[in-house]
């Protein structure tokens, strides 16, 4: 059994109103490699459309509709909100995880707000619409930069942030930034040596992470 899952009832903490929504029950366990950023190989590729619901009232979007939201309400109707922060998709999973991404900044979430916005950009790699798919990473790197204190001394991120800024195009800057950083972990060392390469190469595609020289992943 590759998934399996379950229809069940929210109260929007919002607006208050009940709607039901699918939720994942059970799911198989990553198979294989992952990506450079993390994005998962095998079945949990499948995952994503349940990370995010929408309120079909007023449209705020989380994990779950009981998340409370602190800013005000009125954000919900406001251009940025409404437009996916100016990214336009007919793939309204990817839309989800955007609107989802952009209350969690409100919540003052900054990592995971950072993680739906890689999420969505994943979904957009996969309909190959690069263009959006660079400007959920640039996103992503917008809230790394504005929020240093949230991310400070999390060398997750760190090394994130070099994948997100290649595959967005900003190569000038990862070698700027990454060439030469050496971390406590020799894997994620290695991992930052290899993505320098990759953009002092102009190389903005996905990459697992078994390709990093002299790292073997499983």
């Amino acid at each position: 059994m590759a998934f399996s899952t379950e229809d069940k009832e929210f109260i929007c903490s919002v607006c208050g109103e009940k709607s039901v929504h699918t939720v994942l029950t059970e799911a198989e366990p990553p198979s294989g490699v992952p990506d450079l950023d993390l994005r998962p190989a095998g079945a949990p590729r499948k995952y994503m459309k349940y990370q995010a619901m929408e309120c079909p009232n007023c449209g705020y979007c989380n994990s779950t509709l009981d998340i409370p939201f602190y800013p005000e309400k009125e954000y919900l109707s406001s251009d940025e909100y409404k437009s996916c922060s100016g990214i336009h998709t007919p793939n309204t999973d990817a839309s989800r995880l955007i609107k989802k991404a952009l209350a969690l900044t409100g919540n003052h979430s900054y990592k995971d707000a950072v993680k739906s916005w890689l999420s969505a950009a994943w979904l957009l790699d996969d309909d190959c619409d690069i263009n959006n798919a660079a400007e959920c990473r640039r996103s992503a790197v917008k809230i790394i930069d504005g929020h240093p204190a949230a991310f400070k001394g999390d060398n997750n991120f760190k090394v994130l942030m070099a994948d997100l800024l290649r595959r967005s195009g900003n190569f000038d800057r990862v070698v700027r930034e990454f060439e030469g950083v050496a971390f406590r972990s020799q894997l994620m060392t290695a991992i930052a040596f290899f993505e320098v390469q990759l953009a002092a190469q102009g190389d903005d595609a996905a990459h697992r992470a078994d390709e990093v020289p002299g790292v073997s992943a499983k």
